[in-house]
């Protein structure tokens, strides 16, 4: 680490692997509003992520004493079908 002329692999590898891995992870526009991770925000993409907030703060917030509980029906069984055996011929 104190000679000047020596190159180290490993520091080119690992600034390499963040690069890909800032590549591939790049959060929609939905979830960037969501998080509220602006940092990384193209700015062609700060108009939708602006409907997305808009949408979101257009929505009614239900409390859970508003919030409606739908009984799932209970489906009744289907009739077993009785299968049919049939002997296999004897060269099978």
């Amino acid at each position: 680490p104190n000679e000047k002329d020596i190159c180290f692999k490993l520091d080119a590898t690992d600034e390499a692997i963040l690069d890909v891995r800032k590549q591939a992870h790049q959060p929609s526009s939905l979830e960037q509003a969501l998080t509220e991770s602006f940092a990384a925000l193209d700015p062609e993409k700060e108009e939708e992520v602006e409907s997305f907030l808009k949408q979101l703060d257009a929505l009614k917030e239900a409390t859970p004493l508003e919030a409606e509980i739908e009984e799932l029906k209970k489906d009744e069984k289907p009739s077993e079908v009785k299968l049919e055996l049939k002997t296999l011929p004897s060269h099978l």
